[in-house]
């Protein structure tokens, strides 16, 4: 017996005074927008996070960790939440709970909006997730994922219903409820062709009934199932593909080809180890069922090397089918041995109820068959096989049952189809109807509305200006507060200087003084005026230094230092907070590195020292002067445009956790606009 393999899943709002009642209730309709929508970017960004969970990416934890810290608002905090749920159910599971709890709390406690009922319904689908693979609490799991199929029909992810119609089926299966599993997976693809989701998302669904009819032991009605998803399965992803494998080597190992069974598992282990997801729950589930296959080739000793890391994670986990499954393997192995002993004790300690599954009981009972005829125990031998005719039988009638099922099922199918047909033709009828005075009543109240909302944003516009005016003034103002105190600070490094090279030190320092008057004046100056700034400073401040000082600017293409632009001062305040704070003061040597580097969207700038690095609570870095008119910049840009400016201060660390210096990083959009 192998185990299968479960399913995982996974403008602001405008205003208008003196406007008419009837636009009124017609654009609140159509287009009003409540704060609990998302915006398309954030379910773009939310998207890339789900697919490399998805993946089982190695930069999974740290993209969920990165969205958590910048959520905007708690709802997209908890929807990042839901994220780091599904990451650790494959690789922390004991810790899901923790996050289905704090998130249902947190739903429960809110308005209960589209939104809303998304999340919650995202919760539930996580926790029955969990009970499902780790507990096989198939009572509770079956009426999780029923409130979660509610919730995802009254809320704005109704994408997700046809993924928990498969869960659905996939407890239904576990409870031997075999017709109500294909119901669940045809409601399925019904639901997933309403929506008009594209025809590749549906193998999930072939492979559930795949499963299905690999029980019933129709093989060949399986084989077309796994053929339908198999088509489908170069845009898998990776855990949809490491599913179809599974599944697609328990057919081959019940059709007894077990080599096939073999190749795919083997195919599947090496997937694992690609995404880089080792010691989980998928990769001791093929383990496991390699085992399997091994042991019905007679491959004895390779069989018992993958059940052993494999029975050890399901034990640790109290997995209660995988623990019986492994216990059978061990069995196996040991009448091969003629070891009855070991046989013995396995019975006697193994704990009552693991599994429900009758595939399972049926081939562990083969095995046990096997044990009490060695012993000589023949009533038991007889009584088992007794007891395996029953439920051979018993397969027998769910296989007819489920043939009657299938056909009035597809009835209902069709009779649905054909009812929306005629009342989308109904529909059509009325629409043909009413377009005319519909269009003509349109048309007028966007003439209305085209006039008010012109008035509205030339106010706006004239509003904004004004603001934007102030803005500037502000920055304006903060970019006079450094030049003073960048004055005084480079006149300090002529009073280290005597004779000739004084002399040479002050004529540096008049033309930076002219150069900073002039750069100054700029609120952005481009990336090679302000890196050409920062060196001069670097140079003149250098003569202060003794010899073991040391630095180094790294430049982009010309190109890149002449068209990205950046905002005056901030680089060489950079410098300037370096050498007077961290290197001067040290000892030994003393190094300082920029380098600027420049990406499709944004120009990065690093400033780097090896000082003693930045302590906020000693106030390590000076009065602060320099720092705090890049903070009041970046503050004020950021509050009048969307692409913001970044800017982070890090301690950097060696392999003991001691400081070796500090890093400054700037982060600007390239269409820097202030």
């Amino acid at each position: 017996m192998v185990l299968f393999h479960p399913t995982f899943f996974k403008m602001r709002k405008h205003h208008i005074v003196y406007f008419v009642i009837a636009l009124a209730f017609v654009f609140a309709a159509c287009h009003k927008a409540t704060e609990e929508t998302r915006s398309a970017e954030a379910i773009e960004r939310l998207k890339v996070v789900g697919d490399a969970v998805d993946e089982q990416s190695p930069q999974a934890l740290a993209l969920i960790d990165s969205a958590l810290t910048h959520s905007p608002d708690s709802l997209t905090y908890y929807d990042y939440l839901v994220e780091r749920g599904r990451l650790y159910l494959v690789q922390k599971p004991d810790s899901v709970l923790s996050f289905t709890d704090r998130i249902m709390a947190f739903a429960n406690n809110q308005v209960k909006t589209p939104r809303i009922n998304g999340l919650l319904a995202e919760a539930c689908h996580l926790k029955a997730n969990y009970l499902y693979l780790y507990h096989q609490n198939l009572e509770e799991a079956l009426s999780t994922n029923l409130s979660a199929y509610q919730l995802f029909l009254k809320s704005d992810m109704q994408d997700n219903v046809p993924n928990i119609c498969a869960n659905i089926g996939d407890v239904y299966m576990q409870q031997s409820n075999l017709p109500e599993a294909a119901t669940w997976y045809r409601r399925a693809l019904v639901i997933s062709d309403s929506l008009q989701l594209p025809e590749e998302t549906n193998h999930t669904f072939y492979i559930g009934l795949g499963r299905i009819y690999c029980i019933l032991k129709d093989y060949k009605l399986s084989e077309e199932y796994y053929a339908k998803a198999r088509k489908s399965y170069d845009k898998m992803q990776a855990n949809m593909k490491m599913m179809f494998l599974n599944n697609y080597g328990n057919l081959k190992y019940y059709e007894k080809e077990y080599e096939a069974a073999l190749g795919t598992f083997n195919t599947l282990d090496s997937l694992i180890g690609s995404y880089g997801i080792r010691n989980g729950f998928d990769d001791f589930l093929c383990q496991l069922n390699m085992a399997d296959v091994l042991l019905n080739l007679g491959r004895h000793s390779e069989s018992m090397k993958h059940l052993e890391p494999a029975d050890s994670f399901f034990r640790a986990n109290n997995v209660g089918d995988a623990i019986y499954y492994a216990n059978t393997i061990r069995i196996g192995n040991a009448l091969y041995k003629g070891d009855t002993e070991t046989v013995k004790r396995i019975i006697a300690e193994e704990p009552a109820g693991l599994t429900t599954d009758e595939d399972m009981i049926n081939i562990r009972q083969q095995y046990l068959h096997t044990y009490y005829v060695k012993t000589n125990n023949h009533a038991r031998a007889s009584q088992i096989y007794s007891e395996y005719q029953q439920r051979k039988d018993s397969i027998d009638q769910s296989r007819e049952h489920m043939r009657a099922s299938d056909v009035m099922t597809r009835l209902m199918l069709d009779t649905l189809k054909l009812h929306n047909q005629l009342r989308l033709n109904e529909k059509n009828a009325e629409i043909s109807r009413d377009r005319f005075y519909f269009t003509a009543l349109i048309a007028c109240l966007l003439l209305i509305a085209l006039g008010l909302m012109t008035w509205t944003f030339y106010l706006r516009k004239r509003d904004a200006d004004k603001k934007l005016q102030i803005i500037q003034l502000k920055i304006a103002n903060d970019r006079n507060v450094i030049a003073p105190h960048f004055i005084f600070n480079v006149l300090k490094h002529a009073t280290t200087q005597q004779g000739s090279e004084a002399d040479s030190t002050i004529e540096r320092i008049i033309t930076l003084m002219r150069s900073q008057l002039a750069v100054s004046r700029k609120v952005m100056v481009t990336l090679r005026e302000e890196l050409d700034f920062t060196e001069d400073y670097i140079q003149v401040a250098e003569k202060s230094m003794d010899s073991s000082f040391t630095y180094t600017i790294n430049r982009p293409d010309d190109d890149t230092l002449d068209t990205r632009w950046v905002p005056s001062t901030f680089v060489q305040i950079l410098a300037e907070n370096a050498i007077k704070h961290a290197l001067a003061p040290k000892e030994g040597e003393k190094r300082l590195s920029i380098t600027a580097t420049a990406t499709d969207d944004t120009t990065i700038i690093t400033v780097e020292d090896n000082g003693p690095g930045f302590d906020i609570r000693r106030n390590t870095r000076g009065t602060g002067t320099g720092l705090s008119v890049i903070s009041r910049t970046i503050t004020l840009y950021n509050e009048s445009h969307e692409q913001k400016i970044q800017f982070h201060i890090n301690n950097l660390e060696d392999d003991n956790q001691h400081i070796t210096g500090c890093q400054n990083i700037l982060v600007i959009p390239r269409e820097l606009n202030m």
